[in-house]
């Protein structure tokens, strides 16, 4: 059913941005899409799925031609970092100022490249001075000239599409070190499950949870809602696992269940 007519503008706004991610989610294998066969999948009006691939066009993401859409070659599909970084903004924040407090000045903390860890760079100074190990390009700028901050780059090959640092010498780097915490989020959650699109991704992720003494993962809702290919990890290898947002209850209940330890924000 076409939501062009909900009477509520933030519910119709949230429910289009919502059907949006799909649309990239379902353009991420690479080949076109009939337009049509879009809208039907996800129930709605061929005028309301040319809205949003308008949108998404303008946002540089998606290209159409005759009938069909692609995912632009030159991004990442969902991984394209403006794209990812205007979404749940205020749920970021939450986490980020949750994890923040979890720190302690004299603190070595690495952080990845993920638009839910950039927002720790607004309130780092709260705790500092610390060291920042990160291969986040937003966060090394965020942060080059704030006081009581020691900011290390991990170097390595820099990637649009995640606006970060990756690679072997990056990998390298990132096992040179060993930090208190390391602070992570991840593309999705399946099950007790951690997987990214990418394996460049999954690589630096995992070297940094191998030399932090502490691991803490961020997460919203919206990461239990789709599927992505290559495996990172487990809930259960993190020490802390701090949630926000209207998490399924039984994903939540799985969660518990498996006895991490669990903070909702």
């Amino acid at each position: 059913m076409d939501d062009h007519n909900n009477s509520d503008p933030e519910a119709a706004s949230s429910k289009a941005e919502r059907r949006r991610t799909k649309i990239i989610q379902t353009l991420m294998s690479g080949s076109s899409t009939q337009i049509r066969d879009l809208a039907e999948s996800l129930g709605v009006s061929l005028m309301t799925i040319h809205r949003d691939l308008s949108v998404l066009e303008k946002e540089g993401l998606v290209r159409r031609l005759r009938g069909s859409v692609s995912a632009e070659k030159s991004l990442l599909f969902e991984s394209s970092y403006n794209y990812r970084g205007r979404k749940n903004v205020e749920d970021k924040k939450r986490l980020a100022r949750a994890a923040v407090t979890r720190l302690e000045p004299g603190n070595a903390v690495m952080i990845d490249d993920s638009t839910t860890t950039y927002y720790l760079s607004e309130f780092l100074l709260d705790v500092a001075p610390l060291t920042v190990v990160t291969n986040a390009a937003p966060i090394l700028e965020k942060l080059r000239h704030a006081p009581e901050i020691d900011l290390i780059s991990t170097g390595g090959r820099y990637h649009p599409g995640y606006h970060g640092y990756f690679g072997a010498n990056c990998e390298k780097a990132i096992r040179s070190y060993h930090v208190d915490v390391a602070i992570l989020s991840t593309t999705t959650i399946q099950g007790l499950s951690l997987y990214t699109p990418d394996e460049i991704v999954v690589r630096a992720k995992q070297a940094m949870m191998q030399v932090a003494r502490k691991r803490i993962l961020l997460a919203d809702a919206t990461k239990f809602t789709f599927s992505a290919l290559n495996y990172v990890a487990e809930i259960t290898d993190f020490d802390l696992v701090i949630l926000t947002g209207d998490i399924p209850p039984d994903k939540l209940d799985l969660i518990r269940a498996s006895k991490v330890n669990v903070e909702i924000v």
